[in-house]
């Protein structure tokens, strides 16, 4: 099969898997481990597919499937790439909370931040009240 076979193979095989380690593609596909490999790159270099890393497992998943990519990420993981990101916008671990929602500007990620921070506070109060975790999280 020709390289292009095998790389359409790949993403069908993600498409109805959802996210796939490479051992896991090079197995269902029958192909050795760096084919999939370099298969992988070629994909990853066209904008095709990214991977996610679970713990130190790497993940591949289809860049257009956000199911896949949230069905495949962990907490540890979630909580590693929102510090980057947040880093990645000039945000330290000693900026201010509410200037750090502020540099970030309207949008999703600063109110979402807000809503956590808030989930937090009532989360906090609950427990000093000797509520054990009740409160209005919302979660």
């Amino acid at each position: 099969m020709d390289s292009e076979g095998v790389r359409r193979r790949i993403v069908e095989f993600l498409r109805g898997r959802g996210g796939a380690s490479v051992y896991q593609i090079a197995k269902e596909l029958g192909i050795s481990y760096g084919a999939a490999q370099w298969h992988l790159y070629v994909l990853e270099r066209e904008g095709v597919v990214f991977t996610v890393l679970q713990g130190r497992r790497r993940v591949v998943v289809l860049r257009d499937s956000f199911d896949a990519y949230v069905g495949s990420l962990r907490m540890m993981d979630f909580f590693r790439d929102l510090w980057e990101f947040l880093r990645s916008r000039g945000v330290e671990g000693s900026t201010p909370f509410l200037e750090a929602v502020r540099s970030l500007g309207e949008g999703d990620v600063s109110s979402s931040l807000v809503s956590i921070a808030k989930s937090l506070y009532y989360w906090r109060k609950s427990e000093e009240k000797g509520e054990g975790g009740g409160g209005q999280s919302g979660l």
